[in-house]
C-alpha cells in the first residue's frame, strides 16, 4: 500500500518545486502505485492523495488519466529495462547473459504486475496496446543482440536469432505472470526457463 503523505507539508514543498522536479515526482508516484496496486489504481486522484496534493496540479502535467496510465507504464518498463541490462551486462559471456536475464527477471515476479495489468487494459485501448507493443519491441532488441553474439561465438546455434529471442521473452512473461499467482515456486520456474532456452537457442552444455 503506498503511504499518503502529510498534505500541508507536502503542498508546500510541491510549490517550491520547479516543473520538471514536479512532474518527475508525480510519475515516480504513479509508477508505485502501479507496483503496489496495479495499474488500473493508476488516477489522477490517487496520485494527488497519495502526494497531498490536489487532482488539479496531477491534470496540469497529466491532462487525463489516459495519459497518465500511458506514462506510467512507460516509465516503469523502461526503469526495469534499465535495470535488468545493468545486471545482463556485467557478464561477458551471452551464454552468462541469457542466465543472468532469467534469474534477474524471474527473481522479482512482482515487477510483472503492471505488464498484466497493462496487457488486460489493452484489449480496450488501442492507444495502450501500441504502447504496450512498442515496450515489448524495446525489450526484445538486447535479448535479440545477444543471440546474435551467442550464434557468433559458437555458444548458441539458434536458426533464427530474432525468433528466438522473441520466443524466449515470451516464455519468460509467461512464467512471470504464473510467479505472480504463486502457480509454481520460483526454483522450479527457474528451471523451466533455463530448459527453455536451452533448447531454443541449442546450447550444447545446457543451462543449469
Amino acid at each position: 500500500m503506498v503511504p499518503k503523505q502529510a498534505g500541508n507539508a507536502q503542498s508546500a514543498g510541491a510549490r517550491r518545486k520547479g516543473p520538471a522536479q514536479r512532474r518527475v515526482e508525480l510519475l515516480d508516484c504513479a509508477v508505485e502505485i502501479s507496483r503496489t496496486e496495479g495499474l488500473a489504481a493508476v488516477t489522477l486522484r490517487r496520485v494527488a492523495d497519495v502526494l497531498g496534493v490536489t487532482p488539479g496540479l496531477v491534470s496540469h502535467y497529466f491532462s487525463t488519466v489516459d495519459q497518465l496510465v500511458i506514462e506510467t507504464f512507460r516509465e516503469a518498463s523502461n526503469r526495469d529495462l534499465a535495470d535488468t541490462l545493468r545486471v545482463v551486462e556485467a557478464f561477458d559471456s551471452p551464454r552468462a547473459r541469457v542466465r543472468a536475464l532469467i534469474d534477474h527477471v524471474l527473481g522479482d515476479p512482482e515487477a510483472a504486475a503492471p505488464w498484466l495489468d497493462a496487457w488486460s487494459m489493452s484489449r480496450r485501448d488501442e492507444v495502450l496496446a501500441s504502447e504496450v507493443r512498442d515496450r515489448m519491441d524495446e525489450w526484445n532488441a538486447p535479448l535479440a543482440r545477444i543471440v546474435f553474439a551467442g550464434n557468433a561465438c559458437g555458444e548458441f546455434a539458434a536458426p533464427d536469432p530474432e525468433v528466438a529471442a522473441l520466443r524466449l521473452i515470451t516464455m519468460i512473461d509467461g512464467l512471470c505472470a504464473l510467479q505472480v499467482v504463486r502457480f509454481d515456486s520460483a526454483d522450479e520456474v527457474i528451471r523451466i526457463a533455463y530448459d527453455y532456452a536451452s533448447a531454443e537457442l541449442r546450447i550444447a552444455d545446457p543451462l543449469r
